[in-house]
């Protein structure tokens, strides 16, 4: 009695831990596999990442010694690689586009997140990094504090460099 109990309470444990585990297993394997593309990136554009932070469908990267920044986005639809030189630049700020949910009070629902390069000639549009779009993702998974701590330091960046 007391070893059907016993096997029966594992077969449940593990039936009820198994997702988790799964879940765990994935996030690993999508993070390696993003920071994979990212190195492949920085390879392509000779830079080297010396910091880097993982989102839910993108990376970004640093590259310290040469001020270039990486970002590797992939979604169902496209791929998107972007290497900067942020000696090219003079700012980077946040577009954060949205809509308001309740005319009564102040409430907004973020509908796309961005960084905006702005470049030192004229001449050349501005870059963006996508973090968040809800078209591609039903919701914002970490990626305001990814922004709010990549966009002071870019800026400092540049301004060092200006």
């Amino acid at each position: 009695m007391n070893t059907g109990t016993l096997i029966l309470s594992i077969f449940f444990i593990i039936i009820c831990a198994s997702p988790f585990i799964l879940s765990t297993i994935n996030s690993r394997k999508r993070k390696k596999n993003m920071l994979k593309n990212l190195t492949a990136l920085a390879n392509k554009n000779d830079a080297t990442i010396t910091k880097h932070e993982v989102g839910v469908d993108f990376i970004i990267g640093l590259d310290e010694p040469k001020n270039k920044v990486l970002f590797f986005k992939k979604t169902a639809e496209k791929t998107t690689e972007q290497c900067l030189d942020l000696s090219d630049y003079k700012a980077c700020r946040i577009l954060k586009f949205g809509k308001n949910l309740n005319a009564k009070s102040n409430v907004n629902a973020i509908e796309t997140l961005k960084l905006d390069f702005t470049p030192k000639d004229k001449t050349v549009t501005e870059s963006q990094f996508e973090f968040f779009n809800e078209d591609t993702n039903i919701q914002l998974s970490g990626e305001l504090q990814l922004i709010n701590t990549w966009q002071p330091l870019i800026q400092q960046r540049i301004a060092a460099l200006n």
